[in-house]
């Protein structure tokens, strides 16, 4: 033992090693400074610092990965189903035959009640890749990547070749129509926009009334012009390719237009971050617009719109289950994206100083 006077006498240190008198509470402090990166401080004051911080928004990376790979999986296989149980509504709006009346008896027949199933467990899926989204954004942006199909069904014939001889036969024409017929250039640029939308939410949960406000008015037109857009290259893609089989390739002003309009279509979605209820009305007018193709009279009144090649690509789009599929997307995000905004700002007024 040092014999220095200075050394701490016998008593002191036994006594648990305390230390010199008004220093107990700095030498617990500097003890845990590694620990929380910081010096002495006192304890109600630490409990309110840097530690204590929630989370910046956003999600984990395990939640991101899964999210990505549910929505990259479930996704195309929810849209081969809507459109595989909408085909005996497209052959009703094309031949008309029979009445509506008839073509209920036929689905909820043994014959047509697995059509009527595969619809509805389609729309049921794609309702929970867009619910993902309360986890994690990552899933739905993902899903622009999807998008890449179809155009690559357009630029070359090879893709759809490949399409009809690896799919079963039951879901063969399902597979072709998706793959080239527009129902997956709509479905797809929606959902990846929704999820960009959730991002902003996520980050900015309390937009400005002078940007949302416009935003709610500008966004349905943009969604219009987008999708007119693409049921018109779309509309002209297919005409010259039944008019040549391909021998001329695909016409740029259709490629163009398909790309415009997807690209137009996307960003129109993302800008629903910072107008949360501005889908509502898509929605319920795309529903009146499916709604009206199928009832008896209404079709005959449609305007002359309707019975050129782009208005009969987007009824029929509409009709084999694309307008079903938009409309229950954008009426779920709307929730999805309520309850994202309203976790954001619970979040921020946490972390805000009293």
């Amino acid at each position: 033992m040092s014999t220095d006077p200075s050394a701490p006498t016998p008593e002191e240190s036994s006594s648990a090693h305390a230390p010199p008198p008004n220093t107990a509470e700095s030498s617990s402090a500097d003890s845990f400074a590694p620990s929380f990166g910081q010096t002495s401080e006192p304890t109600s004051e630490r409990s309110s610092g840097p530690a204590s911080t929630p989370a910046r928004p956003g999600s984990s990376v395990p939640a991101r990965l899964l999210t990505v790979l549910y929505a990259l999986v479930v996704t195309p296989m929810a849209s081969l189903l809507v459109v595989h149980g909408g085909l005996p509504w497209l052959q009703y709006l094309m031949i008309r035959l029979g009445s509506f009346s008839e073509l209920l008896a036929y689905v909820l027949s043994p014959s047509g009640l697995p059509t009527l199933l595969a619809l509805v467990g389609g729309l049921l899926l794609l309702a929970s890749v867009v619910a993902t989204g309360l986890a994690s954004s990552a899933g739905l942006l993902s899903v622009s990547l999807l998008t890449l199909v179809p155009l690559s069904g357009y630029l070359s014939p090879l893709v759809s070749s490949l399409v009809y001889e690896n799919f079963p036969e039951l879901l063969r024409q399902a597979a072709l129509i998706l793959l080239v017929e527009g129902v997956a250039m709509l479905l797809y640029p929606v959902m990846g926009g929704l999820g960009l939308a959730l991002v902003i939410a996520r980050r900015w949960p309390r937009p400005p009334l002078a940007l949302s406000l416009p935003a709610a008015v500008l966004l349905p037109l943009g969604m219009v012009a987008g999708t007119l857009l693409i049921m018109y290259g779309q509309a002209l893609i297919s005409t010259v390719y039944a008019m040549t089989f391909g021998a001329e390739g695909v016409p740029v002003i259709g490629m163009v237009a398909v790309v415009g309009g997807g690209v137009l279509l996307w960003l129109s979605c993302a800008a629903t971050g910072t107008s949360p209820f501005a889908l509502i009305l898509p929605a319920l007018v795309t529903i009146a617009a499916t709604a009206s193709l199928l009832i008896p009279g209404v079709f005959t009144m449609l305007p002359g719109f309707f019975f050129t090649q782009t208005g009969n690509t987007t009824m029929s789009v509409l009709v084999m289950g694309g307008g079903a599929a938009l409309a229950l997307v954008m009426l779920v995000h709307t929730a999805v994206q309520f309850a994202v905004s309203s976790r954001a700002r619970r979040r921020l007024q946490a972390t805000s100083p009293a």
